[in-house]
């Protein structure tokens, strides 16, 4: 978990040097009728998820993170986030990128849950068949639940709150932490680390209470991540 604590330190250290100059001033109050491109300011609890699970070793390592800091600096990291936003039938903000990040926002301690980002694409005015269809085709949404079963997206939790946990999904983040497999940020690809996940989840079982059978795990996953077998999935690094 030191591994995990700098590396995250070490992207938010990065994200504040390194991105533009904005300020929370800079965001607009979201509203169903702005545009493809637009920035956006929102109440985390207002955002529907584009996913079924999470991972809740992310969550609550990022929500002791966030704990941590001052709002000032939640802001800061929120905005070089800059959390992508699809608006659906009837108005409604799809996320399709920071389930993890926004859902440790909603657990930690700060009062102040606003979100900022921008808008992918705006189709409120598509029939729900319509808009489901295109959300498939541009790989906006993962549609399988926490047991890797497909799922419809009429079945999706209404908030993050509802969303189910996935320890595999957690497997998948320890793994990408420590190197195992690239990170592949959006908009190059979405919900990379699902893939692995349903990869590993019928390859490896462990007991999740325990934390040195979770380090076992992640040992027996980093050894699967580098061989043949993983090859077709998105990171993947071949064995040295």
């Amino acid at each position: 978990m030191k591994l995990l604590t700098l590396c995250f330190n070490a992207a938010l250290l990065a994200g504040l040097v390194l991105s533009p100059v904005r300020a929370a001033d800079d965001y607009a109050q979201f509203s169903p009728a702005m545009p493809a491109g637009a920035a956006y300011a929102l109440d985390a609890g207002q955002l529907h998820p584009t996913q079924f699970s999470t991972g809740q070793r992310e969550i609550d390592h990022k929500r002791a993170k966030f704990d941590q800091m001052t709002r000032a600096e939640v802001t800061a990291y929120l905005i070089k986030k800059d959390v992508p936003l699809v608006i659906g039938p009837g108005g409604v903000p799809h996320l399709t990128d920071g389930h993890h990040t926004i859902s440790a926002l909603l657990a930690c301690t700060h009062p102040d849950k606003t979100v900022y980002g921008h808008i992918l694409a705006n189709w409120s005015d598509l029939p729900p068949a319509e808009f489901w269809r295109r959300m498939r085709t541009e790989r906006y949404t993962y549609l399988r639940d926490a047991t890797g079963r497909e799922r419809d997206p009429a079945d999706l939790p209404a908030t993050l709150t509802a969303m189910a946990p996935d320890p595999y999904r957690g497997l998948a983040w320890a793994l990408m932490q420590a190197g195992a497999f690239t990170e592949i940020k959006p908009p190059a690809i979405f919900f990379q680390e699902f893939y692995w996940a349903d990869f590993l989840r019928d390859r490896i079982t462990w007991d999740d209470t325990d934390e040195a059978d979770f380090a076992r795990a992640v040992r027996e996953a980093t050894a699967l991540a580098h061989s043949p077998a993983a090859a077709a999935l998105p990171g993947y690094i071949a064995a040295p």
